[in-house]
């Protein structure tokens, strides 16, 4: 089986936490709000740490292209590699607001999932904060 690291981990978390209320990815899927619009932010059938991945490097790339259009005086390459790189950022704000948006529907929007009000001065427990080796 493929260790799960990265970004992945946290589709895992998540897809723990509804398959914990009975819910499939296929249930999921299958939830549409009033508008259209798909309940759940996340797509849990493509690889949140490949996608992360992927739009890293076409970032770095398109700067490393305007870059080296700059040094050469060529504008029109040093715009478009700009504008490739901001189509990039922009993915991965998306992928981060997705998980932004499923942490809120879990915790606050959804009433399948409850949670225990947490006590003012709240702290961690020790053996949940140590490093994984």
């Amino acid at each position: 089986m493929k260790e799960i690291s990265g970004l992945d981990s946290i589709q895992l978390a998540f897809l723990e936490l509804t398959s914990s209320i009975g819910l499939t990815i296929d249930e999921m899927n299958a939830e549409i709000k009033d508008d259209g619009q798909f309940e759940w932010f996340i797509d849990y059938e493509n690889s949140l740490n490949e996608r992360y991945e992927y739009n890293s490097s076409k970032l770095l790339r398109y700067f490393d292209i305007h870059r080296k259009a700059r040094k050469n005086n060529d504008q029109l390459t040093a715009f478009a590699a700009l504008l490739f790189a901001g189509v990039s950022a922009h993915n991965l704000k998306n992928i981060f607001e997705n998980i932004e948006g499923e942490i809120d529907k879990v915790m606050f929007r959804d009433p399948r999932f409850t949670w225990p009000d947490i006590p003012e001065g709240y702290k961690f427990p020790e053996d949940y904060l140590e490093e994984k080796s």
